[in-house]
């Protein structure tokens, strides 16, 4: 069945490729026959330069009378020379009346057998053309002839009624030889070179379709581009999928996460609920106290996740508007970093801030920008040992530089591809921290929503380094991204 299907391939290309040559064959075939009865039945000679014969009729412009004798002006004269030619004019009874530049073997007079003769075949190795040159009701005759290697006459003779018969019978004979000719010569060589690539292209299409993207084709013949462009579709269509995989893991990830973390404080939420709601047990106003802490921090912590979903889609689909404002970036920093050290889990961190001025100025969302910066410098925190050190420093030079540099213990070329994607958690991350996985990413979708650039670079065992490029020159009116 396989073999069939390929013949039937094969087949179906030729016959569409046959369909075409045996109509340009008929077409040919009709012109030429136009071309043949035109030039061979009808046409006595054939001359190679039929500019010779028109440079004669023409010529009788260039011949003047003086008292009633002819003569070829200095215009003419220049003519004849330069075609290397001669002229010869003759009156009523072939006798020479002048001639210029004519070669010693041609004769002064002539009789009208040899007019016909030297006419037909050639004279003093000239070919010669005859025209006349009216004047005064009388008509002269005038011969111009040309060298045999510029201007040459052959004559055909041709029996007609052996045409007539070959016409009848010989053109059908031709055309059906050439019909089988083209029909093998199709198959074998059109049907089999530039069938079977058709084939595999097909087959390559239909691989690709099913979603095996594997298969290689080599790059040659005359589908050569064709074959490059089917291998590059099938390993984009697979890094594709790669990607569609790896995202539908971190997404399967994420929400396996975010599962957790919601239901983690949901059980606390849940369990000191039921236990303040027994009415068998009487709660100390300490206790009471104490529950409701719990309840409310875990809330907030539902709330925060809540929040950071909320803000991720926002800012992806860019429906979120920014209230920009001139901001003072070096004094906004220095307040992060001290609210960052205020906190009791934090306090006793060595973070470091440098700043070539007290007054580095852009246009910024000022409570969005807070936020990126929060996240940025708390994920060399969290993520590292209380023994890191951060260093913090802005500086401008054609743009506003933030620069966040950590020693810690650096993150891996796999997790650093994926490092500011939505709902991403590496394998460094700490599992203990309650987290949303969503801070890196809000925070460079809320630095590209000021239409700057973020940058990460780590090593493992050396740290992490992210820079912040920002434009000090944004708009100041508020506006939606």
């Amino acid at each position: 069945m396989k073999f069939i299907s390929k013949l039937k391939t094969n087949w179906t290309i030729t016959r569409k490729f046959l369909a075409t040559l045996i109509f340009i064959i008929i077409i040919e075939l009709i012109i030429n026959l136009i071309l043949f009865n035109t030039t061979i039945m009808y046409t006595k000679e054939n001359l190679s330069n039929l500019g010779a014969e028109n440079l004669t009729l023409a010529f009788s412009d260039y011949i003047d009378f003086n008292n009633n004798s002819p003569f070829v002006n200095e215009d003419g004269k220049q003519i004849i020379l330069k075609n290397n030619g001669w002229i010869q004019i003759i009156d009523e009874n072939f006798k020479e009346l002048y001639s210029f530049h004519k070669p010693a073997e041609v004769p002064i007079k002539y009789s009208p057998i040899e007019i016909a003769h030297f006419y037909k075949y050639d004279i003093a190795n000239c070919s010669i053309f005859i025209s006349e040159k009216k004047y005064n009701n009388q008509s002269y005759a005038y011969i111009i002839g040309f060298p045999l290697e510029k201007v040459a006459k052959h004559t055909v003779v041709f029996n007609p009624s052996a045409l007539k018969s070959f016409f009848c019978s010989g053109i059908i004979i031709l055309l059906c030889v050439n019909i089988v000719i083209a029909i093998i010569i199709s198959y074998f060589l059109f049907g089999k070179s530039m069938g079977k690539p058709l084939e595999n292209i097909i087959n390559g299409i239909n691989e690709l379709s099913s979603g095996n993207y594997e298969t290689k084709y080599l790059e040659k013949g005359v589908y050569k581009n064709v074959f490059t462009n089917l291998n590059k579709l099938g390993k984009t269509l697979k890094e594709n999928k790669t990607k569609r995989d790896e995202l539908e893991k971190m997404r399967d990830t994420w929400i396996s996460s975010i599962s957790h973390d919601v239901k983690t404080p949901l059980s606390s939420i849940k369990g000191y609920a039921e236990l303040m709601k027994d009415s068998d047990y009487s709660f100390s106003s300490e206790e009471v106290q104490e529950y409701s802490d719990i309840i409310y921090s875990k809330s907030l912590y539902i709330q925060t996740l809540v929040e950071d979903l909320n803000l991720t889609y926002k800012l992806k689909n860019k429906v979120l508007s920014l209230s920009k404002q001139k901001s003072n970036l070096t004094l906004l920093l220095q307040n992060v970093i001290i609210g960052i050290l205020n906190h009791p889990l934090y306090s006793n961190r060595n973070i470091n801030f440098h700043s070539e001025s007290e007054d580095i100025n852009a246009y910024i969302d000022e409570k969005l920008f807070k936020r990126a910066l929060v996240n940025l410098i708390f994920n060399s925190l969290i993520h590292n040992d209380e023994n890191v050190q951060v260093d913090i420093s802005i500086y401008k030079k054609d743009k506003i530089y933030i620069v966040i540099r950590d020693n810690g213990k650096g993150i891996s070329e796999e997790d650093l591809e994926h490092i500011f994607e939505r709902y991403y958690r590496g394998t460094n991350t700490n599992t203990s921290i309650e987290g949303s996985g969503l801070g890196m990413a809000i925070s460079k979708q809320i630095v590209d929503a000021h239409n700057g650039s973020i940058f990460i670079e780590s090593i493992i065992g050396e740290g992490t380094t992210i820079k912040i490029a920002l434009n000090d020159k944004i708009t100041i009116n508020s506006s939606s991204i």
